[in-house]
């Protein structure tokens, strides 16, 4: 298997952990029923909830930060603790994943400068120099971690964009 294969099979892993620990934490309590009524469901916000988990991913990259998967899932495990505390899927019903993505957005914002400080501290940076020669691929693996992250947000972002066009062709009603 090549490398980058081993990097997307273990972004795919990672992203496949983040949707799995949100279905049990928020998702457990559901029926099949529910699924069948019509009720929020995890398979029906499964695209919206991981373009709420991978929105941080985008955050990272725009600032030139990386990070491994493990601790991009502690990142997510506060803002996640919180929302776990005070929210309510059954109570938020469809809207959710939005209550999700912003929860994650508001943590970002709180908390972004001791982030941009904590990861991009020359402590460690040097660390990692100093600890072994395969620091290089250390970083390009987390780099690429949150490169491919960063990705499917935007190709979620893509087709809601898409979706959400109005055709000007048909007729408003006002």
């Amino acid at each position: 298997m090549a490398n980058g294969d081993e990097n997307i099979d273990s972004t795919a892993d990672a992203v496949r952990q983040l949707l799995g620990a949100v279905q049990r934490r928020f998702y457990a309590a559901q029926s099949p029923g529910d699924h069948a009524e019509g009720r929020a469901g995890f398979h029906r916000d499964r695209r919206m909830l991981l373009y709420a988990l991978t929105w941080p991913a985008v955050w990272l990259e725009r600032r030139g930060l990386t990070c491994s998967a493990m601790r991009y899932h502690a990142l997510l495990a506060d803002p996640l603790a919180a929302i776990a505390w005070h929210g309510d899927p059954a109570r938020y019903g469809a809207y959710f994943p939005t209550y999700l993505l912003k929860c994650l957005q508001d943590w970002f914002q709180h908390h972004g400068d001791e982030l941009y400080d904590e990861l991009k501290h020359i402590r460690n940076a040097l660390d990692q120099v100093l600890a072994s020669a395969r620091f290089a691929v250390t970083v390009q693996r987390d780099a690429r971690h949150v490169e491919l992250l960063a990705s499917a947000h935007r190709l979620i972002r893509a087709e809601r964009e898409k979706r959400q066009r109005s055709d000007g062709r048909q007729l408003s009603l006002f």
